[in-house]
């Protein structure tokens, strides 16, 4: 059997990396603005901090859907972590919970504007929808048309509001950034990269810079 070295240290470091640098700073938005939410009760603020912690789960099952990729290239033999490879586990939670992201993300914009009854409810139909795709499919490029097709259809609802209502925010704008970052990071979800993997580093570390400017601007905000 080959040793774990074989396993790109490199390409394993930068996602391991990357996905611990996202998720903390999606949990630290989340309960950064759990005071304010107490205090409020304001519908957008609920669907603004659950994003972010649908994200941070969503990219800690991205992380183990590559690495089980990498481990199967080095090893080339039957693991524990065939039974996620088989089942998709990974690939179908990181759709279900990416989905809820920007659905609750995009809701977070627009609920003054379209208020949904069951809101979250209909976000997780979509969701396990799309997750669902995923897993009969085994395909992740399926996954990514799907969520491209709905972030898409999102991205310009929300500029309708937003154009209708006259007023151009900066948070909006950072909100499209992460999204459309979002995207070009699923690509790593494929058994070969779209992306040659520097120029995904410099994807991961402009998506990281907007997530960060996103948090720094909601530190301020509950101060």
């Amino acid at each position: 059997m080959p040793p774990f070295q074989l396993i790109d240290p490199i390409k394993l470091a930068a996602e391991l990396g990357y996905t611990l640098i996202v998720v903390f700073l999606c949990l630290m938005i989340f309960f950064k603005t759990r005071e304010i939410y107490d205090l409020t009760r304001h519908e957008g603020i609920n669907y603004f901090r659950i994003t972010f912690l649908f994200f941070a789960l969503a990219y800690i099952f991205r992380f183990l859907h590559i690495f089980s990729i990498l481990e199967k290239i080095t090893f080339d033999t039957d693991s524990m972590m065939d039974i996620f490879r088989i089942f998709q586990f990974p690939l179908v939670f990181n759709g279900y919970f990416s989905t809820l992201a920007i659905l609750s993300l995009t809701y977070s914009i627009i609920w003054k504007k379209l208020h949904i009854k069951h809101a979250l409810l209909l976000f997780n139909v979509i969701a396990v929808l799309i997750s669902g795709i995923a897993f009969f499919s085994r395909s992740p490029l399926l996954l990514i048309l799907a969520q491209a097709v709905l972030l898409i259809f999102t991205i310009i609802l929300a500029c309708y509001f937003y154009i209708r209502s006259r007023k151009f925010s900066q948070l909006f704008l950072l909100y499209v950034l992460f999204l459309l970052f979002w995207v070009v990071n699923l690509f790593a979800l494929g058994p070969r990269r779209f992306i040659p993997f520097e120029i995904q580093t410099v994807f991961q570390i402009i998506s990281i810079a907007v997530i960060g400017i996103i948090y720094y601007k909601v530190a301020r905000w509950t101060k």
